[in-house]
This record gives structure tokens, C-alpha cells and sequence, in this order.
């Protein structure tokens, strides 16, 4: 058995906390018998076999060839009992190779593999006639300092989940030691002091915790507040993180010790995993797309995957290194070198702001990392409401602020086409509400860049007035209307089928005039059901809510419909003629708008008593 001489742990090999067997999956894979674990420890029994080829406990190999100095890499641990252990690598051809099997009894066990051998390594435990136990198991590398983080949350009456978050970086020792502190900054009208388990929470962090509250700006508000709050504190990365998710802390360490071995600044990421199914790998990387200036999952048949069925063995996409373009802000790791140079988030409020941040990185020498086996567990976008809601104003603004300032190709590359095309599904779904929000990004947008700090504090009131006064709100179950169960219609596939049913829909909300509202409407949709293959052809509906309860209620109205069509070609038009002259505008006031100096214009004028106005 080859002796490691690595001694600095980058990656823990943990197993489920309490309260998380329902992510074992993630951890461990019994593939014959039976085992019992700890947090940091397993026991396989007699006869039985325990694969740690899993998306917690298996090395990326490939990741850290790719992006730092790293050459080789250990495993070590300590055995308990006897058996077979076998060391394992996978590449994007082979599932699986055995790189070395013994036979192990009690005694410290490490092993040396050069990070060439491929793109996965991870262990796997037999147990003979007695139990086989590996405790305080890690994969190691060669000493080298690893730098500390403040974690910057930002919140809006979340208490409870805010606070648990708080409750899992206190928990572990080894993250509370690389944490210089964790700021806070509570935008809701709630004081997250005051909620229950928050001074315990404060206390376990052992006087690191910070909150800042501040009027509501947003998660570009929020994180940007604790980016720049981060520059005066003994520390060398912003940890960005969300409020509503559950957290793996060991990620927290892999992110820190990944970064510190890089070979130039890096932003290193995050990868998301589904609150709701919790084996479920919601988002392994994100690019936008140059043509249409979208963002999209690195690869389509992850997007998501089971990893409780999908393993390394078995499914080569999950072998593969992806480049990303950014990462979400649930939870990415930002050197606080890079925030000095580049500034902060663009006061876009939300949506696109990670992005942004991720592309400007890109265009001043800094790439972003994606990193498996760093995660948490988060609401998955897809079980959100954000296209129907007041958040559809952010989408279209900041998407197109994001391409006026990085997109090289002409007029963004078909992003005025295809988001256009979003606006008529929009109005073939009676979402009407939604296209009148997307007609005051439009309008804001060709208003240039001084209008986004001015925006920053008031737009979402606006635009949720917006909404309730087109009636796209969510009804409560016992205030929906009685439904008459017409019009139902299956899912469109193929060309000719949609070709053929997208001229029903148009001639259906063109020609025909809307029925009067007699209190009812003609067919209840599930969310699935919710498009516009069906809703074109009905003259109301309700569409349940993403939440699960409650519903929109759509009625079609033709005169608003062409008026919201009319107006989204014009204003069209008016950006398409005006592209050139507008990304120059706002190429040219980025810096300053994410500068410390606009940003603290912004937070003082929040501030109680202070002399600005939050109209």
C-alpha cells in the first residue's frame, strides 16, 4: 500500500447530518448488505460493500487539474476491522477503474494518486467476516495556506430560514474557523433580531455575526452591501449565500480550499441541488448564450439529474469538466481582490445580476468554477412563479442591460427576437399583467443607464401595482371562480402540430371577441397545463399557482392584447434602432454604477433620517 505524504485536507468525506437520510444518496451507496454511519464515519457489516463513488464523497479530479497547481492527491483515513478497500478513479470513457485493491486491517490508511489517473476518485469498503469501519476519513494535498471568508447573506422576512442557515455555519468547527464573519443585511420589515433562535444563532457564531438593516434593494442591494462591507474585515473572499436554503458546510471548506490552490483569482460556485427532492442535482453549471443572450444549463441531460439513480459509474455526463460562465449567488465564492477592481453588483435589484457579475469577471481575466461536490440544497427555479409575477419586469430589464453591456455581437445577438417571442407567449396565456411589466423594462431600458440607481428602491411597488390592477395576482383556493371544464386540450408535439394549433390560437384571440365575465371561467389548469397551446384557446381559465395553492385567474381580452402587442414591436423598434448608441451608454456607466461610491449613495439614502427619498 503506497504511503501519501499529503497533509493539508481539501475534502472531508462526510456522511448524512442528522435529520439528512433522506440525501444519503448523496454520501454513501450500499451495493450488497448493510451499513451504519456518522457524520464522520461508516461501518460496513459483515458481507456487505459500500461504494463512496457518490456526488459528496468522490473527488473531482478533473476540476482541480483544470484550474490549479494541484498534481497529485491522497486519500487517508483510519481503519477499523478488516476487508477490501479499494481506491477508484473514472474518466469521461471508463465508469469505473480500480487504481489499487488490498486487503486492510486496523491502522491508518492512505493512499497517493496522481490527479491524471482521471477525473473522478473516490473508495470503496468490503467487509469479510467481521465489520469494516473507516473513520476521519479526507482526501489531501500539499501544505498550502487556505484563506477565510465573510459570509454575506442578505434577507427579506425569512426569518426562520435565515436563521437556520445561521444554525448550520455555527455547527461545524472547522467552517466557524475559516469564517471572519458573517454579515447579514436584513432588508425586510421585520428585524430578524427580534425572531426566535436568533440570539442563540448569534451566539454560537462566537460574536461573528453582523446584520445591517437596510431598505429593501434587492439581492443586488443585499449582496453588494455585503461585498463592500466585507473589504474592511480581515478576510479574503465575499462568500455570497443565500437565506432560504439548506446547508452542506462542508462545502464552504471545499470552496475556500479549492480557491486557495488556484493558479489566478477564480470565482468558485456552488452547484444547486432540489429543496424538494433532495437527490436531485438541480443545476450543475450555468452559461448565457451569445445568440439570444440567454442563460443555460452547461449540459442539457443534467438539467436535473437523479443522482440517487445517476451515478459516476454509469452516466458520463457526470464525468465530464464544463466551463460555466457564472454561478448563481445561492452560494459563490468571490475573491475580495476581484471586488476591488471590478466593483460590485449593478443595481439591477435581481435577476441577471449574478450573470453580470460572472461575465465582467470573465472580460477582466477572471473565470468563474462551477464546483461539484460544493452544494446546497434550494428551491428550484423552476417551482417559481418569477415569469408571472412582478420579478417578469427584471427578467426582460436586466437581461437586456446585461447584453447592451456584454454581448459583441450585433444588436444582442437576437435577443430583442426571442424575447419578443416570450412577450406573444405571454399574451397567447391572457398573462397580460406580465406583458405590461415587460413594456415598462422596455421603456426603462431606453431610458439609459442613469435610470437603474433611480429605479432601485421604488420599481417593484410600482410594478406590483402593476400587477394587481391587471388582476395577474394569485387567488386564494376558496376565492377562485367555479370552473365549466371546457376546451381542454392535450400537449402539441412536432412542427405541424404546433404550426397548426398556434393558427387556431390566433384566430381564436384575433377574431372572436372575449365573453363577458359572468363569474366563471372555462377550464381549471394545472401549472403543466398552463400554456399557451391551451390558454389560447379558452376566453379564461384559472392556472394554479407554483406554490401549490391558490391560483391566476386569465381572462382574454383583445383590445389589451393588441395594445400590449402594438406597443412590444414598437418599443422594439425604437431599442433596435438605438442598440449601438445605448450599449455605449451603458458599457460606459457600469464601473461607476458597481462602484463603492454609487453603492453607499444608494445605502445612506435608505437610511433612517437620511436626506434621500425612497419614493
Amino acid at each position: 500500500m503506497p504511503v501519501a505524504s499529503r497533509s493539508r485536507c481539501v475534502q472531508r468525506i462526510l456522511f448524512p447530518a442528522e435529520g439528512d437520510e433522506e440525501a444519503a444518496a448523496l454520501y454513501v451507496r450500499i451495493t450488497m448488505g448493510t451499513a451504519t454511519w456518522a457524520r464522520t464515519s461508516i461501518e460496513v457489516k459483515p458481507g456487505s460493500i459500500a461504494s463512496l463513488g457518490t456526488y459528496f464523497a468522490a473527488f473531482p479530479a478533473a476540476y482541480w487539474r483544470a484550474h490549479t497547481d494541484l498534481s497529485a492527491v491522497a486519500v487517508a483515513g483510519e481503519i477499523v476491522g478488516s476487508g477490501v478497500v479499494r481506491v477508484c478513479a473514472a474518466d469521461e470513457v471508463s465508469g469505473r477503474r480500480v487504481l489499487w485493491s488490498g486487503v486492510v486491517s486496523s491502522g491508518a490508511f492512505t493512499h497517493d494518486i496522481p490527479l491524471q489517473e482521471g477525473t473522478w476518485f473516490w473508495l470503496e469498503l468490503e467487509a469479510g467476516e467481521q465489520p469494516l469501519s473507516l473513520r476521519d476519513a479526507e482526501w489531501r494535498a500539499d501544505e498550502a495556506p487556505i484563506g477565510t471568508a465573510c459570509v454575506c447573506i442578505t434577507t427579506h422576512n425569512r426569518e426562520t430560514d435565515c436563521i437556520g442557515v445561521l444554525q448550520r455555519l455555527a455547527a461545524d468547527d472547522r467552517v466557524r474557523e475559516r469564517i471572519a464573519r458573517v454579515i447579514v443585511v436584513d432588508q425586510g420589515d421585520r428585524p430578524l433580531c427580534d425572531a426566535p433562535g436568533f440570539d442563540a444563532a448569534s451566539a454560537a457564531l462566537g460574536g461573528r455575526l453582523r446584520v445591517i438593516e437596510q431598505t429593501n434593494l434587492g439581492g443586488s442591494g443585499g449582496f453588494s452591501r455585503g461585498m463592500l462591507e466585507s473589504l474592511s474585515e480581515d478576510a479574503d473572499h465575499a462568500l455570497l449565500l443565500d437565506d432560504d436554503v439548506l446547508l452542506e458546510p462542508e462545502s464552504i471548506l471545499r470552496l475556500l480550499a479549492f480557491s486557495s490552490r488556484a493558479r489566478g483569482e477564480l470565482v468558485v460556485g456552488a452547484q444547486m441541488l432540489s429543496l424538494t427532492d433532495r437527490t436531485l442535482l438541480h443545476s450543475v453549471g450555468e452559461r448565457v448564450t451569445r445568440r439570444g443572450f440567454w442563460w443555460t444549463p452547461v449540459e442539457p441531460a443534467l438539467a436535473p439529474v437523479d443522482l440517487a439513480v445517476a451515478t459516476i459509474e454509469t452516466t458520463p455526463e457526470l464525468r465530464r469538466w464544463y466551463e460555466v460562465d457564472f454561478n448563481g449567488w445561492w452560494m459563490c465564492l468571490v475573491p475580495l481582490s476581484v471586488v476591488r477592481r471590478i466593483g460590485a453588483s449593478l443595481p439591477l435589484f435581481l435577476k441577471w445580476d449574478d450573470a453580470e457579475y460572472g461575465l465582467r469577471a470573465a472580460e477582466n481575466g477572471v473565470a468563474t468554477v462551477t464546483l461539484p461536490g460544493a452544494a446546497l440544497w434550494h428551491m428550484p427555479w423552476t417551482d417559481k412563479d418569477d415569469g408571472l409575477d412582478w420579478q417578469a419586469y427584471y427578467q426582460l430589464r436586466n437581461r437586456l442591460v446585461a447584453a447592451l453591456i456584454h454581448s459583441h455581437t450585433a444588436r444582442g445577438g437576437g435577443v430583442l427576437s426571442s424575447s419578443f417571442a416570450q412577450d406573444v407567449n405571454h399574451l397567447l396565456c391572457l398573462q397580460y399583467g406580465s406583458a405590461a411589466a415587460r413594456r415598462v423594462a422596455l421603456r426603462d431600458v431606453l431610458a439609459g443607464p442613469a435610470h437603474l440607481p433611480t429605479a432601485l428602491p421604488r420599481r417593484t411597488a410600482d410594478i406590483r401595482a402593476l400587477m394587481t390592477r391587471a388582476g395577474q395576482v394569485v387567488v386564494p383556493d376558496a376565492e377562485l371562480p367555479a370552473s365549466r371544464g371546457e376546451r381542454r386540450s392535450k400537449a402539441v408535439r412536432g412542427r405541424a402540430a404546433a404550426a397548426r394549433r398556434l393558427t387556431a390560437v390566433i384566430a381564436h384571440q384575433v377574431t372572436r371577441p372575449h365573453s363577458a365575465d359572468d363569474g366563471s371561467v372555462d377550464a381549471a389548469f394545472t401549472r403543466p397545463e398552463g400554456k399557451w397551446w391551451n390558454l389560447g384557446l379558452v376566453d379564461s381559465a384559472t392556472v394554479a399557482s407554483a406554490t401549490g395553492t391558490g391560483a391566476f385567474v386569465a381572462r382574454r381580452d383583445r383590445r389589451t392584447s393588441l395594445t400590449l402587442l402594438r406597443d412590444a414591436v414598437l418599443l422594439r423598434v425604437r431599442l433596435c434602432l438605438r442598440w449601438r448608441r445605448l450599449a455605449r451608454e451603458y458599457r460606459a456607466a457600469a464601473p461607476a454604477l458597481s462602484s463603492p461610491t454609487a453603492w453607499n449613495a444608494q445605502f445612506t439614502a435608505g437610511e433612517p433620517g437620511a436626506d434621500g427619498t425612497i419614493a
